[in-house]
């Protein structure tokens, strides 16, 4: 696979483990490396379709979109639809089925977890900087995890065909009550700086101590991603509700 050290990075789980191969860019990768390694199937997105030509002489190939243009947008359930298409083109029908099942499971005992919560909507969002977010709402994987777990998603503003917008944090006055869920931490002194800067800590959530920080996880993506931002989310708000029923309600 390309760009390992960002996986690991961005996207984290599942682990690639050791003996995944680096193939260099996504956009560039190593024709020879591939060409090498005498693969079976070269697996590829809409993104490097330009490559087409190139890898077709290497090995068959199978495009794999997780979002197809035209189907109505639900990530979760477009993830889930991807990742069975996927194992059955591989021959891998029930491992997929099965990791498609743990998923559902741990979703179902999340929003068991999650019935304390005490309601408060939450902005979802990445730091840029002191000035602005990148704001995920309608359309987004996380916006697919909220709605699922019956959490108000705060921001109700446009978004990009992806479920998300550049904003600046003036923006997110829009609900004073809500939470900021801050997304990314793969630079705590970066985002620690950015959340103390003067327009950022001015903010209702801030003043009132309502800032969650969870790592970092991949917003494009299918069943994967949206599995560690369910779990992340549990974890970030279930002990909230547990705070509200003690009569403190951050």
């Amino acid at each position: 696979m390309p760009e390992i050290e960002l996986y690991r990075r961005l996207v984290i789980t599942p682990d690639p483990g050791a003996v995944i191969q680096e193939l260099g860019l996504r956009a560039e990768p190593n024709f020879e490396l591939l060409a090498s390694l005498d693969p079976s199937l070269l697996v590829y997105s809409a993104e490097m379709i330009a490559l087409l030509p190139k890898l077709r002489k290497i090995s068959p190939t199978l495009r794999f979109d997780p979002y197809p243009p035209g189907q109505p947008r639900d990530p979760w359930q477009a993830g889930h639809d991807a990742l069975l298409r996927l194992g059955n083109a591989l021959g891998l029908a029930q491992a997929a089925q099965a990791y498609a099942r743990v998923c559902r499971e741990e979703l179902d005992q999340g929003q068991e977890r999650l019935r304390g919560y005490d309601g408060r909507p939450v902005y979802v969002a990445t730091v840029l900087d002191g000035r602005r977010m990148l704001v995920f709402g309608r359309g987004s994987l996380f916006q697919s995890v909220l709605d699922r777990y019956g959490v108000v998603n705060a921001w109700d503003g446009p978004t990009s065909r992806f479920g998300h917008l550049t904003v600046s944090v003036d923006q997110l006055l829009r609900q004073p009550e809500a939470r900021l869920l801050a997304v990314g931490t793969d630079r705590p002194a970066q985002l620690a700086r950015a959340l103390s800067t003067p327009v950022i800590a001015s903010l209702p959530f801030s003043r009132a101590g309502r800032v969650v920080v969870v790592p970092n996880v991949l917003f494009y993506g299918g069943l994967p991603p949206a599995r560690r931002f369910a779990s992340l989310v549990v974890q970030a708000l279930a002990p909230l509700g547990q705070a509200a029923k003690r009569g403190s309600r951050p």
